[in-house]
């Protein structure tokens, strides 16, 4: 059996697939990836599998020419549990770097859902891991890895503040910012922890609702998620904003826009800004995104909704290089064979052509350079 991670070039290129560890090399990049916390339909692994194997790759990182992360989990054979993995790519391609069961053996599964850096060496990743509790019930535990331009270090759930799973990360400089949720009986609790250096602090959100996404840079953190009382079924579209080092995330005031979420979230500069996910539905609640796309974007002053295309379904990442030159992807409801595109040249959405090969499973959305796009998921 072969496992197969999905690395698709987009604008000049089609997608290539390969065996884990010889990953096709990717154009080398300086900047951030933009890619979705979830990188195939939410709750949908790899149906096309013949042998039950299911591998996706959920988020990607870029520290500079010839080196990039990307994070996931692999599947290998049908009621097998998930194994979280980290890949690596240099100057000779892609392979597997870490294979989180060597880290946590005793684990029922694991999986690393988010990874971001700040330079070559000053990188982050996170994820979580299956447990027992003192009662037999299986329960969700945090981690972290941390890399210094050496090797990765290991935070465990005993060294880090109480929460559940952790699903995204953003590096800034030597600080970091994790983001996750715990439960409180049957209210979710958004929680933010930073790391300063040196040590970890944590800040809860009160009131509801759920982090799905953060970005940082230039001494700023901003956060895309949802806000309710702590209740999928209520849930909206929010956004929390950290204005200084060490301010704690405010909920920011967005436009009337009724039930939703937000899944991503991407800062180009304080003064431009943009988030995407979906509106008319939940997401916490409807896995499948039968809403409306939502985009907004932030000025330095307030945020606008965008006008978005007129179909249902949700958009899972962003990447811009300017407000005239913007990327999104994302899932149309009953166009389920090929990967949705946008771009927005500053005026409206233009849908682009759709990529088949990889199925519809591919969500993660990177802006390379002028020309080129690189999506990453499963097949």
């Amino acid at each position: 059996m072969k496992i197969l991670w999905l690395v698709c070039v987009l604008a000049l290129a089609g997608c290539t697939a390969a065996p884990a560890g010889t990953v096709p090399q990717t154009p080398a990049a300086s900047t951030t990836l933009a890619t979705s916390p979830t990188a195939n339909h939410p709750g949908e692994e790899d149906e096309n599998a013949s042998d039950g194997s299911a591998n996706t790759v959920l988020d990607v990182a870029v520290g500079g020419p010839d080196a990039a992360w990307a994070v996931g989990y692999a599947v290998t054979a049908e009621d097998e549990p998930r194994n979280g993995v980290l890949l690596r790519m240099d100057r000779d391609g892609w392979r597997v770097d870490q294979r989180l069961h060597e880290r946590f053996p005793d684990a029922l599964d694991s999986i690393v859902s988010g990874v971001d850096a700040d330079g070559p060496n000053e990188v982050w990743a996170v994820g979580d891991i299956g447990d027992l509790d003192e009662d037999s019930e299986e329960v969700r535990l945090p981690f972290a890895l941390r890399w210094d331009g050496r090797r990765w270090k290991t935070f465990r759930p005993a060294q880090l503040p109480t929460v559940g799973a952790l699903a995204d990360v953003a590096v800034d400089g030597s600080r970091a910012f994790l983001i996750g949720r715990r439960r409180e009986g049957k209210t979710s609790v958004p929680v933010l922890m930073t790391w300063n250096g040196r040590r970890f602090s944590k800040r809860e959100v009160p009131g509801g609702g759920r982090f799905h996404a953060v970005d940082a840079g230039a001494g700023q953190v901003w956060i895309a998620g949802s806000s309710s009382s702590g209740r999928c079924a209520d849930s909206r579209p929010a956004i929390w904003h950290s204005a200084t080092p060490g301010s704690a995330p405010v909920e920011m005031r967005l436009p009337a826009l009724g039930k939703g979420m937000l899944r991503h979230i991407w800062q180009n500069r304080p003064s431009d800004v943009w988030a995407v996910g979906e509106r008319g539905a939940s997401g916490d609640c409807d896995e499948y995104g039968t809403g409306k796309p939502l985009i907004l974007h932030w000025n330095g002053s307030f945020w606008t909704q965008v006008q978005s295309p007129s179909w249902k379904g949700s958009l899972y990442g962003i990447a811009a290089v300017g407000e005239d030159d913007v990327w999104a992807v994302g899932y149309e409801q009953d166009v389920t064979s090929e990967v949705t595109l946008l771009h927005y040249n500053g005026r409206r959405w233009k849908r682009k052509a759709g990529y088949t090969e990889g199925g519809s499973n591919v969500f993660g959305l990177a802006r390379i350079d002028a020309n080129l796009l690189l999506a990453t998921g499963n097949r």
